[in-house]
């Protein structure tokens, strides 16, 4: 055989041997594990600081596209204290607790998952929602702490959001409307127009939840239900009749037997 052709087909080969190598090393690397970001803070894996994130000494026109009810309105600091890296996932639907009584719960609307890095600490921010429209929102200097999940109704509504992406006064009032049962009036003092409610009322429609503003109007009787009704009333009626008739034979003999 030619040295040349002997050396490619050697050199081929060992190429081969090397990719092979490398995927299976690829293939055995183990995923950094993703935790839901309570069960990581009882672990023991980070220490985190929750805040809102708007500086109420700044100057914004238009607030809420900075986000202060909603959009990106808090903060959080995380800090790693594992040598290796976890992904901490903070779910749609979770409550945030203020440390003060005056301040709104906040609301996540959508799934954030934060990379942890080993022993390293970070800042950014995430979505969420007031969830009481008469508190006052959130701000830097208000700390709060990662609570339970919302009921049913809450965490459909907050999933939706999320998946949509309505991170917008609509989706803010849709779950006032949800959280607080504030009727139209009520929105309209807090930036609520014709075009935003008809938004707001097709999101709670589409989710069959029951408010002021989209209330679950009982089914109206047919008429074969009315047909039934009025039988089962003759029913009564016949029933009524039956025992009056049984009543009177009962007192009609014993004044017989008296007699």
């Amino acid at each position: 055989m030619n040295a040349r052709l002997f050396y490619s087909l050697l050199v081929t080969l060992l190429s081969l041997v090397s990719m092979f190598c490398v995927a299976q090393d690829t293939s055995q690397v183990k995923k950094p594990t993703e935790i839901a970001i309570k069960e990581a803070i009882e672990l023991g894996i980070l220490e985190l600081q929750i805040t809102g994130a708007y500086d109420p000494r700044m100057f914004v026109e238009i607030v809420d596209q900075e986000g202060v009810h909603y959009g990106k309105c808090m903060a959080i600091v995380l800090k790693s204290k594992i040598d290796s890296m976890v992904f901490v996932r903070l779910d749609c639907g979770i409550k945030l607790i203020p440390d003060d009584t005056a301040v709104q719960t906040m609301i996540v609307t959508r799934k954030t998952v934060f990379p942890l890095y080993p022993n390293e600490m970070y800042a950014t921010k995430f979505y969420a929602m007031c969830g009481q429209i008469h508190d006052a929102s959130p701000i830097m200097e208000t700390t709060f702490k990662v609570g339970e999940m919302g009921d049913s109704g809450l965490v459909k509504l907050a999933n939706y959001l999320g998946e949509h992406f309505i991170q917008n006064m609509p989706g803010q009032h849709a779950v006032w409307a949800y959280t607080d049962q504030v009727d139209t009036t009520e929105l309209i003092k807090y930036g609520a127009d014709s075009i935003s409610l008809a938004v707001t009322t097709e999101i709670l429609k589409d989710l069959d939840l029951e408010t002021k503003l989209t209330p679950i109007t009982p089914e109206p009787v047919t008429v074969q239900d009315s047909n039934l009704i009025s039988i089962h009333r003759y029913y009564i009626y016949a029933g009524i009749v039956l025992i009056l008739v049984l009543v009177g034979v009962v007192v009609w003999r014993r004044r017989g037997m008296i007699g």
